[in-house]
């Protein structure tokens, strides 16, 4: 209470409440901009650097050249992992590349992204941190999400439990749920219930065994199995060919009757020539229906009556449209060959079988 005169007399005025919850508002944002900086000061001050494996195992965002330089002094890194791209010409690239060869480091390329990688790529990352140089660093461009997976693979390759490995997306290295990318998780949550099912603990052995043959990128992995796939059609008579897709998935397919959304039965078509360079693309199985885990759908694509005489080769997949095919993320598709004849000449090839 504060007592102002006025006039001779004495006024007095509360401000009591208004200043202790200014004071509280105050006490608020000084100790969340304490605790922010405290909690961020890897992203924020040294290069997101932090040791993941004592002695073995290092992460970081992207590094200067003199950065570099004075980490492989500092820790006798014998190899870097780049998580960012293979862009050989980008300046950044060049500056890595040419600390680590003048110190005899070697810079290993994988290209990762913000959300869960194709099965060949987590394997390529799997064999590197089993049989890379030690004492080695792992980096992206921010050393948050990227870095976050590569990281946390190599605390289960070391014996580490999931619980351990899903600390490297915390925030002291600048992963804030609900502002980054969190789907590179998925892989911990999926390894995690394949041992759930099965009542078993994590060990090394186990997840490179699932990352071989049961880790799969969302839901994009199906068995294919051709229905009516004819070796010759004749030229000029438009065909069906019916293939039954099986989701061996862990997610639902969802199938869409518009042609620029959803699941499609797809294909890619060459002409089998040495010189045949382009390449078109066939769509079909349109409609409206979702496929659980488990379920198997017959699907029609129709080679179209346009297509001129000539050997071609038929790549059979499902296509998330505008997104990607099944095949880009490990899903095995369909290849044969298919001859297109005029009428005439598979007349004459017909009567000279029956001589």
């Amino acid at each position: 209470m504060t007592e102002i005169p006025h006039n001779g007399l004495r006024i007095q005025r509360h401000r009591g409440p208004l200043l202790q919850i200014a004071r509280y508002v105050l006490a608020g944002v000084t100790l969340f901009t304490v605790t922010g900086l405290w909690l961020f000061r890897g992203p924020l001050f040294h290069r997101n650097f932090h040791t993941v494996i004592p002695n073995e195992v290092y992460r970081s965002s992207q590094l200067s050249p003199e950065a570099l330089e004075r980490r492989i002094r500092e820790l006798s890194l014998r190899s870097v992992i780049n998580l960012r791209t293979n862009e050989k010409t980008r300046s950044w690239f060049k500056g890595e590349r040419e600390v680590t060869e003048v110190h005899g480091v070697d810079l290993h390329l994988i290209r990762l992204s913000v959300f869960m990688p194709p099965r060949k790529t987590l394997q390529q990352l799997v064999h590197l941190l089993n049989t890379a140089r030690r004492p080695l660093l792992l980096h992206c461009e921010r050393g948050v999400e990227r870095s976050g997976i590569a990281s946390a693979v190599a605390v289960l390759l070391s014996g580490g439990n999931i619980a351990e490995a899903r600390k490297q997306f915390g925030l002291t290295y600048g992963f804030v749920p609900l502002i980054c990318q969190p789907d590179l998780l998925k892989v911990l949550d999926d390894y995690g219930q394949w041992l759930a099912v099965r009542g078993w603990s994590h060990t090394p052995e186990r997840f490179c065994r699932w990352v071989d043959n049961d880790y799969v990128s969302y839901f994009y992995r199906a068995r294919l199995e051709p229905l009516d796939v004819p070796a010759s059609i004749v030229r000029g008579i438009g065909v069906l060919m019916h293939f039954r897709a099986t989701n061996t998935s862990p997610q639902p397919w969802r199938l869409r009757s518009d042609r620029n959304w959803g699941v499609h039965l797809g294909a890619k078509v060459r002409l089998f020539e040495p010189n045949a360079r382009e390449e078109f693309e066939l769509r079909g199985g349109f409609r409206d229906l979702t496929v659980a885990p488990g379920e198997s759908v017959v699907l029609e694509i129709e080679i179209p009556a346009t297509l001129e005489s000539g050997r071609y080769k038929f790549f059979v997949d499902l296509v998330d449209e505008r997104v990607k095919w099944f095949s880009d993320m490990g899903s095995e598709p369909i290849t044969f060959e298919l001859r297109v004849e005029d009428l005439e000449r598979r007349i004459k090839n017909r009567q000279k079988g029956h001589l």
